[in-house]
C-alpha cells in the first residue's frame, strides 16, 4: 500500500526527499481514473509533486510521515469497505527510547533510527500481505511504513485475512529490528513494542484505528516491553481511569492533597526503632487516603514521580530534623527514589537542595532505589549514587532479589543496606527453599558490609527465623503499621518519659 498521495504504477520506488524529479508521478488519465473512482484530490504536477515531498517524507528516513500516513490510510480504509476486506494498523515503538539516546547521543541515535527504519522496510517486503495490498494500483515497496516521528513508526496492512497474520508480521518486525546493531562502534541490542488495531473491530476511520492501535502499545509497553498487544475495547476504560488520576495527581500537587505517612524500621530483638521510611499518601477529595499502589504506575507514566519525588524527599527531610527539634533522638529516615529522578541531571543537586532547606545532616537521610532504577541505565545511576554518598547520605537497595543481576549491583554499588523483598519473607520459615536463599542473600551482605533489613515482617515465626539467619533489622505490620508524624512523635515521647 502506497502512502503517496500521487499514484504510480507498482513497480515504480517511492522518491525520498533527497531526490528530485521534472517529470509527473504518474500520467494524467491515471491520476484522473483514481480521482473519479476514490474522490481523492490528485495533483501530477511537477511543482506540487517536489512540494508534497519535502511535506509528506520524514527527512531523517525517507519515509512518508504522519500526515501522508493519515491521508493514505484514509484511502485504504475507502477501498477495503469497497472490496469487503480488512485492514491493520501498526504502531511502533522503539523501547527504552529515552535512556537510548541519553546513552549513545544524537549522531548515533539518528543511525539507530535509520537502521531500524532499513530493517523494518525489509521486513515488510518479504510479506505476502504487503504484495497483495499491490493490487489496489498506487502501491510499491515503500508504501506499508511510515516514520510517525521521534522513536514512532507506522505500518498499514491491507487485505488482511485473518487477524493473526498481522501479529506474524508484527513478530518478523521485531525480530529484525532486535538483531545487534554497532552504531560507530558502540553496540546496541534494540527492541520494538508493537501495537495493533484492526478495522473488521477496532474502528472504521484513521482516527479510531491510529487511537486504538496507540492505547495497545501503550499496554505493551506497561506489559514489559520487546511485545505485541492487540487492542480491546478495556483499554478505553483504563486510559479513561488513567487520564483522570494523571489529572487527580497534577491537581493533588498544586493544592495540597500528597501527605506523608511513616513506618518504623525496628530491631527484631529488641524492638526498639532504627530508622522510619517515609511512605507517601493522596488524600484524594473523593476517594479518601489513597496508597501509592493507587496511582504510583500513572505517576511514573505521566512523569510526574519527578515533582512529587521532589516534594517527599523535602518533606521528609524536613519531619526529622522537626523531630530531632522535639527532642527525640535522631533516626534516619528513608526515602524511595524513582529510576526517573535517578536518572535526572539535577538528580544529584535536588538531594543537596533538600538538606539544605531542612537542616538536616545527610547521614540522617537514606535513598532506597529499586533494582530496576539501577538496570534502566547503571552507568548513570553509578554515577548518580557515588555523588549522593559523597553528599554523606546513606544508600539503601530496596525490593533485593526481584531483579536481574542483584549480585553485581552488590559488587559495584556503593550500598550501605540491603532490604530483601517481601516476596522472600512471606514464606518463612515453612519454605525451605527460600529460607536458603534468604540466609544466602544475608550472609553475603554481611561479609560486604552491609546492613540487612527484611520487610514486610508479618508473623512471630517470621521474626524469629531471620533472627535465626543473622538478620536483625526488620519492618512490617508485626512491629507497626504506617503511622503520620504527629503518631509517631506522640508514641516516642511517652517511650522517652
Amino acid at each position: 500500500m502506497s502512502f503517496l498521495k500521487s499514484a504510480r504504477k507498482a513497480d515504480t520506488p517511492v522518491p525520498t526527499p533527497a531526490q528530485t524529479s521534472t517529470q509527473p508521478s504518474a500520467p494524467l488519465a491515471r491520476v484522473a481514473d483514481l480521482k473519479a473512482r476514490y474522490g481523492v484530490d490528485l495533483d501530477a504536477t511537477p511543482e506540487a509533486a517536489r512540494i508534497r515531498r519535502l511535506t509528506c517524507f520524514d527527512a531523517l528516513t525517507g519515509l512518508p510521515n504522519r500526515l501522508l500516513l493519515r491521508e493514505q490510510l484514509d484511502l485504504v480504509l475507502r477501498m477495503a469497505q469497497r472490496q469487503g476486506h480488512g485492514v491493520a494498523v501498526m504502531l511502533v515503538d522503539i523501547d527504552n527510547f529515552r535512556r537510548l539516546k541519553q546513552s549513545l547521543g544524537h549522531q548515533r541515535t539518528d543511525a539507530l533510527i535509520r537502521l531500524l527504519a532499513q530493517r523494518l522496510q525489509s521486513g515488510l517486503r518479504g510479506s505476502d500481505l504487503i504484495s497483495h495490498a499491490s493490487q489496489l494500483g498506487a502501491v510499491d515497496h515503500h508504501g506499508a511504513l511510515a516514520r510517525l516521528g521521534g522513536n514512532e513508526f507506522a505500518v498499514v496492512l491491507s487485505h488482511l485475512a485473518d487477524p493473526q497474520d498481522a501479529e506474524r508480521v508484527a513478530r518478523r518486525l521485531r525480530e529484525a529490528a532486535s538483531r545487534a546493531a554497532d552504531l560507530d562502534g558502540v553496540e546496541v541490542y534494540p527492541t520494538l513494542s508493537v501495537g495493533i488495531a484492526l478495522s473488521a473491530t477496532d474502528g472504521n476511520t484513521p482516527e479510531l484505528l491510529l487511537e486504538h492501535a496507540d492505547l495497545a502499545l501503550g499496554r505493551a509497553m506497561d506489559q514489559g516491553r520487546d511485545r505485541t498487544q492487540f487492542y480491546n475495547a478495556a483499554m478505553d476504560a483504563a486510559a479513561s481511569t488513567r487520564i483522570d488520576i494523571e489529572t487527580g495527581l497534577r491537581n493533588a500537587i498544586s493544592q495540597g492533597q500528597l501527605a506523608l505517612a511513616f513506618q518504623p524500621r525496628v530491631d527484631g530483638r529488641t524492638g526498639q526503632s532504627c530508622a522510619n521510611e517515609a511512605l507517601l499518601r493522596w488524600r484524594h477529595p473523593t476517594k479518601g487516603l489513597l496508597a501509592p499502589e493507587a496511582f504510583i504506575e500513572v505517576a511514573e507514566q505521566s512523569q510526574l514521580i519527578v515533582p512529587i519525588g521532589r516534594w517527599v524527599l523535602l518533606q521528609a527531610c524536613r519531619q526529622a530534623r522537626a523531630w530531632q527539634d522535639a527532642g527525640i533522638a535522631p533516626t534516619t529516615v528513608g526515602v524511595n527514589v524513582s529510576a526517573l529522578q535517578v536518572c535526572r541531571p539535577d538528580f544529584v543537586s535536588s538531594v543537596a537542595r533538600a538538606l539544605e532547606l531542612s537542616r538536616l545532616a545527610p547521614q540522617w537521610l537514606e535513598l532506597e532505589v529499586t533494582e530496576s532504577a539501577l538496570w534502566q541505565d547503571a552507568g548513570h545511576a553509578l554515577r548518580a549514587l557515588t555523588a549522593v554518598k559523597a553528599l554523606g547520605v546513606r544508600l539503601a537497595i530496596d525490593d533485593f532479589g526481584t531483579g536481574f543481576s542483584s549480585l553485581s549491583y552488590l559488587r559495584d554499588f556503593p550500598f550501605d543496606v540491603l532490604k530483601i523483598d517481601r516476596s522472600f519473607v512471606k514464606t518463612l520459615p515453612q519454605d525451605q527453599r527460600t529460607a536458603n536463599i534468604t540466609q544466602g542473600i544475608i550472609d553475603i551482605s554481611r561479609r560486604l558490609g552491609m546492613e540487612v533489613v527484611a520487610e514486610g515482617v508479618e508473623t512471630e515465626g517470621q521474626r524469629l527465623a531471620l533472627l535465626s539467619y543473622g538478620c536483625y533489622q526488620m519492618q512490617g505490620f508485626l512491629f507497626s503499621r504506617p503511622a503520620d508524624a504527629a503518631a509517631l512523635g506522640q508514641v516516642w515521647g511517652e517511650t522517652a518519659r
